[in-house]
């Protein structure tokens, strides 16, 4: 037993630090290595008020945001979001401090060849059926509400319809019916710009082609249904027009067609096929 004590009391002498740092730990001091760098704890996920990522508290505070900061805000992937704001290079930026997008800052959705892509990185703002304007960002492959303004408690909601709509025609509008009309749908693609026949939407990485159709099928067909469908009319045509007399004129997208003697319509490749009007079954 005094041999223990004996052991320690020279562990003391050759270790006299050991104490202190014990101190030091306790008191939770960083030594001078560590002294204002963050320490980081990484569970799962990406985003740090997800992932259990925690930091010192930053040593400077500031009041103004300048546009860099902002845009690393809105489009950092690893943000760095508090509870209060949001933390870049060891400097915090409160949530009461970041201004609003300036319309400067934001391009126009604008189709080119009925093409419309929205590049990732970019602010655009959109105008609504009462005249007021909606700034979002394209930002993680989706169209959305700028983190500057969430994180303040902006929260818009025709700004959410407005992504929503974009991001689901950039991969599969199949079911736009189910949270649009068919007169917002037609108002937001006229807008952009795009007109009647193929065109494409790109958010991002994302893209889709479509048909643009004034028929009962919803104003953004799937290219590869409309590809589908004219297949049908051209070789199928003894099934479908079986019941109509050779000569009879079908209207296709406002534009007249004869019914053959074969029974074929000549209908071009791009003719709106979900907007017929039908003429008079033959008597029986």
């Amino acid at each position: 037993m005094n041999g223990m004590l004996g052991w320690k009391a020279v562990n003391l002498i050759m270790n006299p630090n050991r104490n202190q740092n014990l101190l030091d730990l306790l008191a939770n001091k960083r030594n001078a290595v560590n002294k204002g760098q963050r320490d980081l704890f990484i569970r799962s996920g990406d985003r740090v008020g997800e992932i259990g990522l925690y930091t010192a508290s930053a040593p400077k505070t500031a009041r103004k945001v300048s546009d860099a900061v902002l845009d690393m805000i809105n489009f950092e992937y690893m943000a760095c979001e508090t509870d209060t704001g949001f933390i870049f290079g060891g400097v915090e930026y409160y949530n009461e401090d970041i201004p609003s997008i300036s319309l400067d800052k934001c391009l126009k959705a604008e189709a080119e060849n009925n093409a419309i892509v929205f590049h990732t990185g970019k602010y655009y703002q959109f105008t609504d059926e009462a005249g007021k304007t909606h700034i979002l960002t394209c930002s993680y492959g989706r169209m959305k509400q700028p983190n500057s303004d969430t994180s303040r408690g902006v929260v818009d909601d025709k700004s959410f319809e407005i992504g929503r709509f974009w991001n689901m025609l950039s991969t599969n509008g199949t079911f736009l019916g189910l949270y649009y009309s068919q007169e917002t749908e037609r108002k937001l693609l006229n807008d952009a710009g795009i007109k009647d026949g193929f065109f494409s939407v790109q958010v991002g990485d994302n893209k889709q082609d479509y048909f643009y159709s004034n028929g009962n099928a919803g104003t953004a067909v799937l290219k590869s249904r409309y590809d589908n469908t004219y297949q049908m009319y051209m070789t199928q045509n003894e099934i479908i027009f079986r019941d109509y007399e050779p000569g009879s004129v079908f209207r296709v997208g406002g534009e007249e067609y004869v019914l053959s003697e074969d029974r074929k319509l000549d209908i071009p490749y791009g003719a709106d096929i979900y907007d017929v009007k039908w003429p008079p079954r033959k008597q029986a």
